[in-house]
């Protein structure tokens, strides 16, 4: 296994273009992610329609300057039309006696919300009890690269196949098994490794990144074992490394893009939202951001069993497929 390990180093660091652009990706994931998470989010679009050129009310001229909503002024309240296109989010009319009547097309809790920041603009502070956290967005902004990470370095077993040099290395007395597990101890070291180190220089200069490094190093590991699994499995089907690297790079964006890795696609408990729990890295980002809410639940151990289950089977399934194609030992 050190062998194979060795040798793919050798062989990467001919080609340290890969390894360089890997690590830009991997900060600019993580400076996005930490970026994203302390910038203040906006709630809505609002229209504050203002007749007759009316005197504004202390809540409506403080509501103006509430970093949670952009309120633009208007003369005449916008049509219906506005609202579908989310040109705004709600239309506030100033009538005539001086009291406001918010119009909107969003659900109830939004115009509780917009209700609630009108009473009270100065002291308004939106929930984010639903909103991840600062871990939670580093790992999801991290993930698919990651993932596209075992991809692009399967590239060396790939290339093994391609050439047959995987042939005379089945024919050798090297332990075919121990071929296997060295390519994918080699990608699971290129991917882990150097993902923890980023985070690890971000912690050291003083930047929050949301967890600890242990956990980091924990949950990083998870990630690198299915990427690592995944890749291995994706290459046993290929005898083409291009083949396998774009067809595998387009499954983990498309997947990771479903998932929620930048930001939920569904909040419902809809069938959609049950479908999206197939893909392990659904499960991961519940669990990762049920752990740094300190919201742990037997289900969310399950879902991370979930992801370590399915990775065993990728890689198992790589093992038997590759050695039924070869002879060895």
């Amino acid at each position: 296994m050190l062998a194979v390990f060795k040798n793919n180093c050798n062989r990467l660091w001919e080609e340290k273009m890969y390894l360089v652009i890997s690590l830009i990706l991997m900060i600019a994931a993580i400076s996005a992610a930490i970026l994203l998470t302390t910038r203040i989010e906006t709630k809505g679009n609002i229209a504050l329609v203002v007749p007759n050129q009316q005197v504004l009310s202390e809540h409506e001229s403080a509501l103006m300057a509430n970093p949670y909503f952009n309120v633009t002024v208007l003369d005449v309240a916008p049509t219906t039309s506005a609202l579908v296109q989310s040109r705004y989010d709600a239309v506030i009319t100033i009538t005539a006696d001086g009291t406001d009547a918010i119009t909107t097309i969003k659900n109830p809790a939004f115009k509780t919300m917009v209700e609630t920041a009108l009473a009270n603009p100065t002291g308004f502070v939106p929930d984010t009890s639903q909103a991840r956290q600062t871990g939670t967005n580093i790992l999801g902004f991290m993930m698919m690269f990651l993932l596209i990470q075992g991809v692009l370095y399967a590239r060396f077993f790939a290339e093994d196949k391609e050439t047959h040099l995987i042939r005379r290395i089945a024919m050798s007395p090297i332990p075919f098994i121990h071929y296997i597990l060295g390519q994918g101890m080699f990608i699971f070291f290129m991917i882990a490794v150097p993902s923890f180190l980023v985070l690890g220089a971000a912690a050291l200069i003083g930047i929050e990144i949301g967890f600890s490094l242990p956990l980091y190093a924990g949950l990083i590991g998870i990630l690198a074992l299915l990427s690592t699994a995944f890749a291995l499995f994706l290459n046993s089907f290929f005898d083409v490394a291009d083949t396998a690297n774009m067809l595998g790079s387009a499954i983990i964006i498309l997947t990771s893009i479903l998932a929620g890795s930048f930001y939920s696609l569904s909040k419902e408990a809809t069938l959609f939202d049950k479908l999206l729990h197939l893909l392990p890295q659904k499960d991961f980002i519940n669990f990762v951001n049920a752990l740094e809410k300190s919201d742990l639940s037997q289900s969310t151990y399950y879902q991370l069993v979930y992801v370590v289950v399915l990775s065993g089977v990728f890689l198992a399934i790589a093992i038997v497929n590759t050695r039924k194609d070869y002879r060895y030992r």
